[in-house]
């Protein structure tokens, strides 16, 4: 690749489109990650109630359930906008109002309500990312799919910024109700934004709701497409192990810092402001690694470097309340963090066949969050079994299955494309 083409490809105003749907993309899942995690906390809420609330984030795994829906349903009379456009200013909205409501709640005295709009968060947003991720597929060229992966990293980083970092200051400040009012007036502001996106058009039969033939098309023919792949169910393993590790790490790492005694603007301030630029860094690192050696032994070498760098937090532990020990340990785990994010949506993504992108990607990316989205609530009784250190280094062993798959695979497919 030239410099012209490098220049084509990071000036193509697409890849900026791909990057701001990330935030908005990201924010949710930051909200219910660590935003709630550390509303929870700084209103005294146990531990493990805290990680059950990681229950929101199963819907992520079962989404590839309604994913054949979104993927051919044309919404009545806003379908005109566009068949992904229509969608996403939809479920936008509903966001917007789940993270309103939230506004008008105390912890301590409805978190039944608080925990109802949180698994109605996980919905929608799972939902929403069926959607950005079609739409990046339909949009992007395969061989240009790295890049947009790097991107869409990159957005949903920074609406984990927005929903985490810039939460915390305007909590710290003006409170909770203030922030969360703040994060839900941002999604109104991008439904205009999505207004203005130009939607590909891709050929696809039309369905009929009361058709057999077109049940079968929407639920069948995508996972019949898939796994028609040489190897198709050794790659759904690797890729369901791949980020289980890592996912064990992020679910305690809020109530982890609160613990060491980093106050909120601390946390905000290292984490998801300079822990950003590491992470951005690593997307590309990660990105340029999966176009130079390919895909297989990118992720080998990406998955190698977020399991290990795990351990920096076991060396953070015993610096304790040291904001320069938390500098580093961040920018060595979220610099691997976000090799790993890029190198995976990447791959995902180039697997798809544009006819099934919505299902196909729901059905991969289901698949890659369905142990980090289901016994990660469980991550606070574990820890509070195992302590934080022995928790820290089981989350390296957890990288292990996924890496063997890997190396399965790089063998099988030595000199092809998978």
């Amino acid at each position: 690749m030239n410099q012209s083409n490098i220049l084509k490809l990071f000036t193509d105003y697409r890849q900026f489109q791909i990057f701001i749907l990330g935030i908005f993309s990201g924010m949710p899942l930051f909200i219910i990650y660590s935003t709630i995690a550390a509303w929870m906390k700084g209103a005294n809420i146990d531990i493990a109630i805290i990680t059950s609330f990681a229950a929101a984030r199963v819907f992520y795994s079962l989404k590839v359930f309604w994913s054949p829906l979104i993927d051919h349903l044309k919404l009545p009379i806003i379908h005109r906008i566009g068949r992904r456009k229509s969608w996403m200013c939809l479920i936008s909205g509903i966001i917007a109002f789940i993270i309103f409501s939230y506004s008008k709640l105390d912890p301590n005295e409805s978190i039944g309500m608080i925990y109802i709009l949180t698994i109605a968060l996980g919905v929608a947003s799972a939902t929403l990312d069926i959607v950005i991720d079609a739409f990046r597929i339909d949009t992007i060229e395969k061989e240009k799919l790295s890049v947009a992966a790097a991107n869409a990293v990159f957005g949903y980083r920074v609406g984990g910024l927005i929903a985490v970092a810039g939460a915390f200051f305007v909590a710290e400040d003006y409170g909770w109700n203030i922030a969360f009012l703040a994060i839900s007036s941002l999604y109104f502001i991008g439904i205009f934004f999505i207004l203005t996106l130009k939607e590909p058009k891709i050929e696809q039969a039309v369905i009929n709701i009361l058709s057999i033939s077109s049940w079968r098309l929407m639920t069948i023919d995508p996972f019949a497409d898939f796994l028609k792949r040489d190897g198709a169910i050794v790659i759904l393993l690797a890729v369901i192990f791949y980020k289980l590790g890592d996912a064990m790490l992020g679910v305690v790492a809020m109530p982890f810092y609160i613990e060491l005694g980093f106050t909120l603007k601390e946390i905000g301030a290292i984490t998801k402001v300079f822990g950003l630029i590491a992470t951005i860094g690593g997307a590309y690192v990660g990105g340029v690694i999966m176009y130079r050696y390919g895909s297989i032994k990118g992720l080998i070498f990406c998955g190698i470097a977020q399991a290990i760098t795990n351990l920096a937090f076991v060396w953070l532990h015993h610096q304790g309340h040291d904001t320069n020990a938390l500098m580093i340990a961040i920018s060595i785990e979220n610099m691997a963090s976000g090799m790993g994010d890029a190198a995976l949506v990447g791959y995902l993504s180039y697997l798809c066949n544009k006819q099934f992108s919505a299902t196909q990607y729901a059905l991969l990316s289901s698949l890659s969050g369905l142990f980090s989205h289901t016994i990660v609530g469980f991550g606070g009784s574990i820890m509070k079994l195992m302590g934080w250190d022995n928790y820290f280094i089981m989350t390296v062993f957890l990288a292990i299955p996924g890496l063997l798959l890997l190396l399965y695979l790089n063998k099988r497919f030595e000199g092809k494309t998978t």
